[in-house]
């Protein structure tokens, strides 16, 4: 799912004060008295009462010279009793922790095992059960945990922090009908009068927050992949949605196991589709679960896919639970290989094009949290819990700086030292240093510089480039400045750059250091060229800012071989908006045949918003296949208020092969603002679809047409009992109308007490941005307690903001007479 730095590396760089919180401090592994090495789980399940009972024996090593105590996280637990080798022993309880008691101590390198007795009713984290009620009168009946980063010690109890590895085993009974999975292979099922016991084993150490446990009258697929089980656990009446979510894990399991040069280590590996799972994917050690969202219908599969998830969530097998980081702080050596490996499959999958898109995709998400959120280095020790840390500079931005380590070190190197990595401390926990090393190791490279700008630095270079060419000297000239503001979190930037010149088919490129704010660079050349490129294969992860002339960008739209310069020449003629630029972007959005592109060439034509642009937009219309395509040209179809617009709309939209190409037809149609589009809006909201998608692009539709009643509706969609997809989109929406409508405000803090934590989430970012300082109370109350670490940030960061809007608010000048 979701640093011990080296040395000076702890202070080079730190947060900024948007991402430090109040109550955030410097954190860091915690002490052990003793070394965890079994975890033995006896438990049985009452689903009506939705209570967890049974016994936890864990076998400990002492690892002090006298360790007269064992800590133990465990929260919210009843009934507790605890037992060394049997008999009752001295231990206390305040409620969070249980602290056992050695009287004598125990000797350095000696085992000890202590069972302790407990039981847990619905916790309020950790463990959670799902089923019908009078809302939901569907539901299935399901249990899953949810363990990253500290919530297993509410279902069991353990020294839950990352560094403590260890063998765990689970005895679970769960009523006959009902199959329970975890971690590692099946040693046992067995009847037991009216219960059926599972037992499985996991034989190599993990983390505790990987321990896994999921209970549901489940479908089960299975596949194999070098003749080990890889199983799909999913709802009745799902299989073949399971197969286009899952179909490919076991090409998965190949590639990486091939490219990282460690097979897989488990021996069998399961994914579990979980009902109202609270994040997309978790990546437990041979089990992951997985949201029930991702299966999807024949329809949806057009253009959307599971892949990445599937992809991401198998490459933690290898980074986060083969290797675990040693402490929170170096969590980026989990997510960001995961997100990266994700991306690296979509390139074996789909091609390079394909995953250029996705790493572009990847810098936007990083870039609007830097430019709207905050800025932090990847590495950082200072947080207030270590839910703060799982954001996008973790998963994203770390993703591209294993691109750039690989675009520097070359694949081969890459490769090498990414094995050496995994081989060397394959089964242990891990710190930033440990993947320095590797590459040093393996390549003789010191990537000490590069860690420290990239890793334990802050921000990225954004370059201000200006080209012109020198006849006299036969020369291409290119000032290139660093722009970024420089201070203690973000340095100048040191590092390769290669510019690329074309004139005639025949291209030069050239590769120079930038290490100082501002360079001016001369380039032999035999001609003037016509195509000019700065980072031509879009290694860097930066901001730019390099104007041309029409000709160039025009050339570049047409000829550049790589996906990511034709979108970005694209846009640049967007903003030209001349008739030949119409002309020329209409050509080339037939011509052009990856989706992305044509669709950021759409978005160019709906920019211009002349009439000429409207025609080669609909002239696309007619030919275009691709759905993600089609729903770009739909959307930019919605700029134009024409009627030969409406009527192709109109004519068309029942056509759309794709979920997502329908809605965006309907929306384009709402934004038009022709109240006789109303009854198309009705009937999309009485059509059933996969996750609700229809219905819920459906309220985005009447959000753009704002009928009288709107505000009332999405009020109802919203509500209790209503799809959670649709519920949230419904939210969404309200926040777009709801600025000074003490009505919305009310609702939206009244849904900070809602069952499901995506809605309560959703809300605190709604009251955010209405900006009403009157929600800061409810804010305030909802960031404290045992809760998800994301609603606790977002519920704090959300009425700080709102607080200071009131501190900051201008005060009104004395009247003067």
């Amino acid at each position: 799912m979701f640093e011990e730095q080296m040395g000076c590396r702890s202070c080079a760089a730190t947060a900024d004060g948007r991402f430090t919180i109040k109550g955030s401090e410097a954190r860091y592994a915690p002490d052990r008295t003793f070394d965890t090495h079994h975890i033995a789980l006896d438990l049985k399940l009452d689903l009506d009462k939705k209570t967890l009972s049974g016994t936890c024996t864990t076998t400990l090593e002492a690892m002090a010279e006298k360790a007269d105590r064992m800590v133990f996280d465990a929260v919210g637990f009843k009934g507790v009793s605890v037992t060394r080798e049997g008999r009752a022993t001295e231990f206390k309880y305040d409620g969070k922790k249980i602290t056992v008691v050695f009287d004598p101590p125990v000797a350095r390198g000696r085992r000890v095992d202590v069972a302790i007795h407990y039981r847990v009713t619905k916790p309020p984290l950790g463990l959670y059960f799902v089923g019908p009620d009078r809302f939901y009168p569907n539901k299935p009946v399901q249990v899953w945990t949810q363990g990253e980063d500290e919530y297993s010690r509410y279902w069991f109890p353990s020294h839950d922090a990352p560094q403590d590895r260890t063998t765990t085993e689970m005895r679970v009974r769960v009523p006959r009908g009902f199959t329970a999975v975890s971690n590692g292979r099946l040693v046992r099922k067995s009847a037991m009068g009216r219960d059926t016991l599972f037992h499985w084993k996991q034989d190599i150490p993990h983390a505790t927050y990987l321990v896994t446990l999921a209970v549901g009258e489940f479908s089960e697929i299975k596949d194999r992949w070098r003749g080990k089980p890889v199983l799909y656990y999913v709802p009745k009446g799902r299989e073949e949605d399971a197969r286009r979510a899952f179909g490919k894990t076991p090409k998965m399991m190949e590639f990486f196991s091939q490219r990282i040069g460690v097979p897989y280590a488990y021996p069998k590996y399961a994914q579990v589709a979980a009902v109202d799972f609270i994040f997309g994917g978790m990546e437990n050690t041979s089990a992951t679960t997985q949201t029930a969202l991702t299966l999807h219908d024949e329809r949806a599969h057009l253009d959307f896919s599971s892949d990445p998830l599937v992809a991401h969530e198998l490459a933690h097998q290898w980074f986060g639970d083969l290797l675990t980081c040693r402490d929170w702080s170096h969590a980026w050596l989990n997510e960001s290989f995961a997100t990266y490996f994700e991306a690296l499959f979509t390139e074996f999958d789909k091609g390079a094009d394909e995953f250029a898109v996705e790493l572009r995709q990847n810098a936007e998400a990083y870039f609007d949290e830097d430019k709207d959120h905050y800025r932090r280095p990847i590495v950082t020790k200072v947080y207030k819990q270590p839910s703060d840390l799982f954001d996008r500079h973790l998963y994203e931005k770390g993703s591209l700086v294993l691109h750039m380590i690989r675009g520097q070190l070359g694949d081969k190197d890459f490769w090498k030292s990414i094995g050496t990595y995994v081989r060397s401390h394959r089964g242990r926990v891990v710190e930033t240093r440990h993947l320095m090393d590797a590459i040093e190791a393996t390549t003789g490279k010191n990537f000490s510089r590069f860690f420290d700008q990239w890793v334990f630095g802050a921000g990225h270079p954004e370059f201000h480039v200006r080209y012109w060419w020198d006849a006299r000297r036969k020369e291409a000239v290119v000032r290139l400045r660093q722009t970024q503001n420089t201070n203690g979190e973000t340095a100048l930037f040191h590092l390769p750059v290669t510019f690329a010149f074309r004139s005639r088919s025949a291209e030069k490129r050239f590769t120079e250091t930038v290490s100082k704010k501002a360079h001016l660079f001369r380039f032999k050349l035999a001609a003037e060229p016509d195509l000019v490129l700065f980072d031509p294969d879009h290694w860097i992860l930066k901001k730019v800012d390099f104007p041309k002339t029409q000709s160039l960008w025009t050339r570049q739209l047409t000829d550049d071989p790589h996906v990511l310069g034709r979108a970005d020449a694209a846009k640049a003629l967007g903003k030209i908006g001349s008739p030949a630029v119409v002309d020329v972007l209409g050509k080339a959005l037939l011509k052009e045949k990856n989706w992305h592109v044509q669709g950021e060439m759409a978005q160019a034509l709906g920019q211009i918003r002349t009439p000429a642009a409207g025609h080669e937009l609909l002239r696309a219309h007619s030919v275009v296949e691709h759905p993600k395509a089609r729903r770009a040209i739909l959307y930019a179809l919605g700029e134009f208020r024409e009627e030969s617009v409406r009527d192709r709309l109109l004519e068309t939209f029942e056509k759309e092969k794709s979920y997502f190409a329908f809605n965006q037809a309907v929306r384009a149609l709402a934004r038009h603002g022709d109240p006789s589009v109303l009854p198309v809006i009705e009937n999309a909201l009485n059509r059933d679809s996969w996750n609700d998608v229809t219905r819920s692009g459906a309220l985005e539709a009447l959000t753009a047409l704002k009928p009288v009643d709107l505000v009332a509706r999405l009020k109802k969609h919203s509500a209790y009992g209503v799809p959670e997809t649709r519920r949230l989109t419904a939210i969404r929406c309200l926040v777009q109308v709801g600025s000074g409508r003490e009505d919305v405000q009310t609702h939206l803090i009244g849904l900070l007490n809602d069952p499901s934590l995506l809605v309560q989430m959703a809300a605190v970012r709604g009251l955010s941005q209405i900006g009403d300082e009157r929600a800061a109370p409810a804010l305030e109350k909802l960031a404290k307690g045992d809760r998800d670490g994301r609603l606790l940030r977002s519920a704090q960061e959300a009425a700080e903001k709102l607080k200071k809007g009131i501190e900051e608010e201008p005060k009104k000048p004395a009247n003067r007479k």
